[in-house]
């Protein structure tokens, strides 16, 4: 019987220390649980906080472009009214080049004919 307590001692010694090994592992595991949700929550934390810079940076740039546009439509506005200005003035050369010319021959056939009448 002796034999047997003692067995039985030593299977009960057994059994808590694998019972302690498993509560040690229980623990570990626990903490990598937690450890796992903690970076976890960090990464979503990380990613939002990236996806409202990659936004902010992404309306900053369409308002950019919106701007850029506007911009460049305005001086197309510009270009064309300067040009409108410069046919017009081109058109105001053309008329005074024309008239200088009908004065000029006027006074060419004047004295064309001041020479025939002489």
């Amino acid at each position: 019987m002796a034999e047997l307590e003692q067995r039985v001692e030593n299977l009960e010694t057994k059994v808590m220390t694998v019972e302690r090994h498993v509560d040690q592992v229980m623990t570990k595991l626990d903490m990598f649980i937690e450890e796992s949700r903690e970076i976890r929550r960090r990464q979503d934390a990380d990613r939002q906080r990236q996806d409202a810079e990659i936004r902010e940076i992404r309306e900053k740039h369409d308002a950019d472009m919106r701007e850029i546009r506007q911009d460049m439509k305005d001086m197309q506005k510009n270009i064309y009214a300067k040009m409108d200005t410069m046919d017009a003035k081109i058109e105001n050369i053309g008329n005074h080049v024309r008239n200088m010319f009908l004065v000029a021959l006027g006074g060419i056939a004047a004295m064309v004919v001041a020479v025939f009448l002489k």
